[in-house]
Parts: C-alpha cells; structure tokens; sequence
C-alpha cells in the first residue's frame, strides 16, 4: 500500500465521508473511497501519555510470556492524551473532536452485536486517551514482495542510518538478545519514525526519556483486525510519523510532600 502524500487534521468534518476500511491480509486499513491504495493518514498535536508507555527498543516484551507470542510480531505502544498545558490552545480545543472522529470511524465496521470491541480509546483518571502503535519489526525484502518500511514515508533520498540504528546493535534488554538475533536472516529492523524539534531521528535507546510526557505532531492511521475465533474486534491507531514539539511538562507536585527528617527532628527538640 502506497502511504498518503499528506494527513488529514484528525478533526476535520468531512473524514467520515471521505473514508473506508479496505480488507488487507491481517488487518483492516483506513483508505480513501475510490482508491484503495492510498492509505488514509490523520495528523494532529498531542501529549504522550506517562501511563502505559512501551515505546522502548524492545516494548518490554518476554520470551516466556504466557501467551505464546513471539518477538517478530512485538509492537511498541504508547498512548496520546489532549494536552495539559495550554501552549498549542488550538489542539487542546480540538482533542473532543478528535477522539469522536475516531470513535466514528471505528463505527464503520459493522459487527454482531455479541461481537467483543476493544476501542483504540480508553479511559485514564477521567481523561480520554488513543493507543499509538508501531511494528518493530518487518519481514525482509527478499522473502516477501510488499516489504514496506515506515522511514521509507519520511526520506526519499537517503535512508542511511547510522550504527546506533542497526539491527545488530538494537539495545534491547538481556532476556531478548537470542530472540532478536534469530530475526537477521529473517527480518528488518524498523525504528519508531520519532523525530526530535530539528528534525533528527530518534535513538531507540533515547525513546522513553525523549518521548515520554512529550507534545508531538502525530500522523497515524487506523487499522483493525478482526479476531474471527473468539469474535472479537480490535481497533488501533498506527504510527506513521512523530516529531517532538516540545518537551514534557513538569509533574504536578503532591500535596503529600516528604517531610525531612532533619527539619522534624530539629523541631521535636526545640519543644524539650
């Protein structure tokens, strides 16, 4: 599939309208009607969320995990939240809207009302969040014809990274060293198309303490795959393209704040 040339603002009116599903081999793609090649992509600013968070180089993914799933199909994640502090006002505005496209979107796909749904957007401490994702990894071109790498949507000229990006370096925890090396002849590599504010690509090793509680300018499509065996539908926002606008804000202080001890001892003996 062919990614857009640009991304619709994720509040527009008329996205409703203008979309589809398209039926793909694992999941189903939002695309423009009438032409189902071109992927329909939606941009829009927005907070990386503190909770949740597994945009790290190995999505904190076990071998042994109970599931059975395996290290090829990992996907990193985060989610996106409205804004807390009013710098970007326009997007702070606009995140309802947002959040209701999306939900409208979702509603394309008609289900059997016993089906179970599983929404991109959730809730947390009353807030309205959408759950971003990105395939760490991708089958390698010469084992199937339609390899498509995300950087492949940003750089046109030279797609050269430097070592710190490569898969043979990829720093991932200890437990996943024999998982990823047993990808090499097998997988390509896919770092999180991240971008800092003068437009550098993003370490992996630096994804959480440079992208954590961030505001970004986010493009990202919708997919959903339908899990036919236990008829169940699940919703997800795609990464295509993440830059930093701005650092995160500070944590709001708590009212339950440490005492020291030097300053309580200091005064239960100024009152002997």
């Amino acid at each position: 599939m062919t990614p857009a040339l640009s991304a619709k603002y994720a509040t527009s009116p008329d996205i409703l309208k203008r979309t589809e599903f398209r039926r793909g081999k694992s999941a189903d793609i939002l695309v423009l009607k009438g032409d189902a090649d071109a992927e329909f992509t939606l941009c829009g600013v927005y907070q990386v969320a503190r909770n949740d968070f597994y945009f790290t180089p190995d999505a904190n993914f076990d071998p042994a995990n109970s599931f059975g799933s395996k290290f090829q199909d990992v996907k990193l994640s985060c989610r996106l939240t409205a804004l807390t502090l009013s710098v970007f006002k326009f997007a702070q505005d606009d995140y309802p809207a947002c959040t209701q496209n999306l939900l409208g979107l979702e509603k394309l796909i008609k289900h059997d009302k016993n089906d179970e749904v599983m929404s991109t957007l959730s809730q947390h401490l009353d807030k309205t969040q959408f759950k971003m994702m990105h395939s760490l990894f991708d089958v390698s071109p010469s084992l199937s014809k339609s390899h498509f790498t995300p950087l492949s949507y940003f750089h046109s000229e030279d797609d050269t990274l430097g070592q710190e990006f490569a898969m043979e370096t990829w720093p991932v925890s200890a437990r996943c060293v024999d998982s990823l090396k047993e990808l090499f002849d097998t997988h390509d590599i896919c770092p999180v198309p991240a971008f800092d504010s003068s437009g550098k690509l993003i370490p992996p090793s630096q994804y959480e303490a440079r992208l954590k509680g961030v505001t970004v300018e986010v493009h990202f499509t919708l997919a959903h795959h339908f899990i036919k065996k236990i008829k169940r539908h699940v919703y997800s926002t795609q990464l295509r393209k993440l830059e930093v606008l701005r650092g995160p804000d500070p944590l709001p202080s708590s009212p339950f704040k440490r005492v020291r001890i030097s300053a309580t001892f200091t005064k239960s003996h100024s009152r002997r």
